[in-house]
């Protein structure tokens, strides 16, 4: 199965049809299979597997139906009518995955983006006419580009690299967040939020611990084996962390290989995890090393992507891949990217202050308190000062923090003080301090999957970020994620039957930090020059004095440092290869 992409225009236009015809001739004849609808003030062309028509218009992409898993090719007359009568919201109801689907109105086209979907919509509305693309490849080949760089929302995203929103890193280019509705009407757009994190959050419902383990077991479950059953024989990339455990568990039962990344130093090499998991599942593991010769800083992973949204070392994790899959003849990468986030991995007192907030002081908010000390090797005390100050009415939500390191202060003034606006950062109400923390790691979150590249020779899935398992996991109370000292505790929990004990219980973690040291030594002299003589220095946006020192200095540097510094070469290599500069 490969991935689908589109290209749609809404509005009238006259030679909408010629424009089509001709920008489909030019991909058929570089081998692309190709399909165009037309019709009034709408011309739709899809890459890949024709689109599925249903009354109401088009959806492109991967649509699984949650009332059982497995793909979908059509729709049950009385879902199609559903979808129509409630524009759209029994699509996102009832159905998941990655699509984006075209809907007809008596008053227009409304474009519908699938929950944490990783199937992008980017658009540029030049009245009273949008271009819609699921990537730049496509935009451009409208005649739009080259588009501009935007250098305020580089300084944002220097700031806060992992939030993603309806702004790009580019000119006049515009994202639909997942889970909202792009609407025309009469030469305007308007956009609108149909899902939100909030609405699941409804600790009310007094399930218990078993239960709340037996719906996220189930959602996982089901969760893998519609995505393995959709995509094809998938590769997992296995570090026997819990995360990409979990999932090695849950493919127990499907064809699928285990490929696991090592580094020479002993911090970056978790084989011995990855095969006590390969062996309890009864699969063969994959091992290969990270090689530093291997990258190139000058190209960027994020080359086709309107943000900096891919980290320098990938490109090792790629060639892996693609090295593996073609061995093996796997037609998709698997990964446990944004299981942190989804299993409610804080690193605070936060959810003893919900407990506090609901049940009050006694036995059981102390009992998490104890949990949380454990975790975090913190006295107790501190942690309740933590949870008194965090429960107070003005400091109950949770703020996405800049990292500013190694910017200069015209980058802050530009960044500004507050993150750009993302919708899962605005709470409907006063939240609890901790149901906020894990809203706002889902939000980080979608970087995983809006930095997934349209043009990769498979397609990366992240099966823990999808809806299903999304939504299981924010109705639990975020103090029952901890338990004997660990984290992600209902996870261990629900997967625990089927894993070696080390591995549910495991508290380490494998970073990439030794390989990025690795990066910054070998390609030290390339780095300097990247940094010092390029785009981010000419526009004011970095502290060129303090990166003057620490390419000069002999002190070795710590991990979180190079990370960040790593972090700008991410962003100097998307700007020399932006998307839009060339063909």
């Amino acid at each position: 199965m490969t991935l689908q992409r589109y290209l749609a225009l809404l509005g009238p236009s006259e030679d909408a049809p010629e424009r089509m015809r001709r920008i489909g001739d030019r991909l058929v004849h570089e081998g692309h299979e190709v399909q165009i609808h037309l019709e009034k003030d709408f011309a739709l062309l899809v890459l890949g597997e024709p689109p599925m028509a249903i009354d109401a218009g088009l959806i492109v992409g991967p649509l699984f139906d949650r009332r059982h898993p497995g793909p979908v090719d059509t729709l049950a007359p009385e879902d199609q009518a559903k979808i129509r009568a409630s524009q759209g919201h029994h699509l996102i109801e009832t159905f998941w995955g990655g699509y984006v689907a075209f809907l007809r109105t008596d008053e227009g086209i409304d474009l519908l983006r699938a929950p944490l979907g990783d199937l992008a919509c980017l658009f540029m509305h030049q009245a009273p006419r949008t271009w819609v693309a699921s990537d730049i490849a496509l935009l451009k080949r409208t005649g739009m580009a080259p588009f501009a760089t935007d250098w305020g929302m580089i300084a944002q995203h220097l700031a806060w690299p992992y939030l993603r929103g309806s702004w790009t890193c580019l000119e006049k280019v515009m994202a639909l967040p997942s889970g909202h509705k792009l609407q025309s009407r009469n030469a305007r757009l308007y956009m609108a939020p149909l899902w939100s994190p909030w609405s699941f959050a409804d600790h009310t419902q007094c399930l218990t611990r078993d239960e709340h383990v037996e719906r996220i077991s189930r959602a996982v479950t089901n969760s893998v084996a519609t995505l393995a059953g959709h995509w094809g024989r998938p590769i997992l990339l296995l570090s026997g962390g819990l995360d990409s455990s979990v999932l090695a568990a849950t493919l127990a039962r499907h064809d699928a290989d285990l490929l696991t990344l090592y580094t020479r130093d002993p911090i970056g090499d978790e084989r011995a995890y990855a095969a006590q998991v390969a062996d309890h599942i009864g699969k063969p593991l994959i091992e290969a090393r990270r090689e530093v010769s291997e990258i190139h800083p000058l190209r960027s992973a994020a080359a086709g992507l309107p943000w900096p949204a891919r980290r320098l070392f990938e490109q090792e994790t790629m060639r892996h891949v693609d090295i593996a899959a073609a061995a093996h003849g796997a037609a998709a990468l698997m990964t446990g990217g944004g299981g942190d986030n989804v299993f409610c991995a804080l690193q605070s007192a936060a959810p003893v202050a919900d407990r506090l907030l609901v049940e009050g002081p006694g036995p059981g908010m102390l009992g998490t308190a104890r949990e949380i000390s454990t975790l975090a090797s913190a006295p107790m005390a501190t942690v309740l000062r933590s949870t008194l100050a965090k429960s107070m009415p003005w400091a109950r939500r949770s703020i996405a923090r800049p990292d500013h390191a190694y910017l200069s202060e015209e980058a802050k003034a530009r960044a500004g003080a507050s993150p750009p606006a993302h919708p899962w950062l605005t709470p409907p109400t006063r939240p609890l301090p901790g149901l906020a923390g894990h809203i706002r790691l889902l939000a980080l979150a979608q970087s995983f999957s809006e930095g997934r590249d349209p043009a990769a020779t498979i397609p990366t899935i992240l099966p823990l970020l999808a809806q299903p398992v999304v939504e299981a996991c924010l109705a639990v109370p975020s103090w029952l994620w901890f338990e004997k000292g660990r984290n992600r505790a209902l996870a261990r929990r629900a997967f625990a039957p089927h894993l070696p004990r080390a591995i549910v219980e495991r508290r380490s973690k494998g970073t990439p930090d030794s390989f990025q040291g690795e990066i910054f030594e070998h390609h030290h002299a390339t780095l300097r020059d990247m940094l010092l003589g390029g785009a981010l220095a000419d526009q004011g946006l970095i502290d060129l004095p303090r990166l003057t020192r620490v390419f000069s200095s002999s002190v070795p540097m710590a991990p979180p440092d190079i990370g960040s510094l790593l972090r700008l070469v991410d962003v100097e290599a998307w700007l020399r290869s932006a998307p839009g500069r060339h063909e």
